[in-house]
This record gives C-alpha cells, sequence and structure tokens, in this order.
C-alpha cells in the first residue's frame, strides 16, 4: 500500500504543475473600426463685399441665382391693439404690459434677392412679398448692411406686411450691423466659366 502511495504522489505533482505553468490563453478583442472623419460639405458663409458684387456684376451672373445669408438675429415687433390681437406673420407677445407682434429672423437664415436697387438688395426671407433692404454706399462702402429709418439706439423702423415694424438686433448692439452673406464655394461655382461644345456631325 505505501509503495502504490509513493508512486501516485509525484504523479499529481507533475500533473498539477503542468496545469499551473499551462499559459491561459487571452480572449480574442476585435478593435471597433475607426470613425471616418465629419466631412462637412459646406464652407462656413463669407460676408458679401462689393468686391464680389463687382466679380459677379463683371461675369454676368444673376444674383437673384446666389444664395445668401443674414449674419445676426433681427427682431421685427410692432405693438397691437388690444382689440385686434390677429396678425399675417410672425407671432404675439405680453410685454411692458402691451400686446406685440413679433417677427424673428435668425442668425445665418437663407434669403435670396428680389430686387436691385442703385444702393443695394431688397432681400426676401420667405415666400411673402415682404422684403428687407440691404444697402452698400458711403455709411457701408464694403458690406451689404440692414437698412431701415428713424435710427435711434441701434434700431429703426421697417415697412412689413404693409405696417411698420421696429428692427432690433438680437445679437448684437445695432440691427445695423447685420449685413448679408454667401458661401464662398457657392461663389466659385458661379464664377467658374463653362463652355459646352455643341458637337460635330458627321456630313
Amino acid at each position: 500500500m505505501r509503495r502504490w502511495f509513493f508512486y501516485i504522489i509525484p504523479f499529481l505533482v507533475v500533473t498539477l504543475s503542468a496545469c499551473h505553468h499551462k499559459p491561459v490563453q487571452k480572449p480574442l478583442v476585435f478593435n471597433e473600426p475607426e470613425k471616418p472623419a465629419e466631412v462637412t460639405d459646406e464652407q462656413p458663409p463669407v460676408p458679401f463685399t462689393r468686391d464680389l458684387y463687382n466679380k459677379l456684376r463683371a461675369s454676368n451672373i444673376d444674383f437673384r441665382k446666389v444664395q445668401f445669408y443674414i449674419d445676426q438675429q433681427v427682431v421685427l415687433t410692432r405693438s397691437l391693439d388690444k382689440n385686434v390681437l390677429t396678425v399675417e406673420s410672425g407671432v404675439i407677445k405680453y410685454a411692458n404690459g402691451k400686446y406685440v407682434n413679433e417677427i424673428q429672423i435668425d442668425q445665418l437664415t437663407k434669403c435670396r434677392v428680389d430686387s436691385i436697387d442703385s444702393d443695394g438688395f431688397r432681400m426676401k426671407f420667405d415666400n411673402s412679398n415682404n422684403t428687407l433692404k440691404f444697402i452698400n454706399n458711403k455709411y457701408s462702402p464694403d458690406f451689404f448692411i440692414f437698412s431701415g429709418t428713424n435710427w435711434k439706439d441701434g434700431s429703426c423702423d421697417v415697412m412689413f406686411d404693409k405696417m411698420i415694424y421696429r428692427a432690433t438686433c438680437g445679437t448684437c448692439s445695432s440691427v445695423s450691423d447685420a449685413k448679408l452673406l454667401v458661401r464662398q464655394s457657392d461663389l466659385d461655382n458661379s464664377l467658374r466659366n463653362v463652355k459646352k461644345l455643341p458637337g460635330a456631325s458627321v456630313n
């Protein structure tokens, strides 16, 4: 019995040692594929300047086909008669003890040229007949800026829905700082001269 015991003990020691030193196989880890970098299709808009205006005009580009944007938030407000609270555009708000009709044009809102004046553009921001004027004159020789009348403390009067609204800037100190923007890529495409050959037929 003792002889058998002496044979089995070494066998167990060798077996256990082999199991102890056996390398542990690590689980396979699959690396997540790298996420592709986000590609921005559109470049940020740049100010529409007199120089750009001259280049487009020299290339006979139709300004009505150019996409414009506004660089600031513009807010139009007018007081309402409490007995007549219907509005065509905007929303009704109660502020400072009176009802007001408010129309908000956010930053980078798209707009388009409706008509061209000697000193600037009349721009449309929706499909109505309303326009807002942006001028380029001695007061703003480089840019096309928001225009109005009766200026005071950075605000002015404008006509909208055949009524007078007070225009203020929600993101700047004066609404006269609001100007037109364009995307450079759009201008590059517009200025690229493309000549199409009509083809040649065999006589």
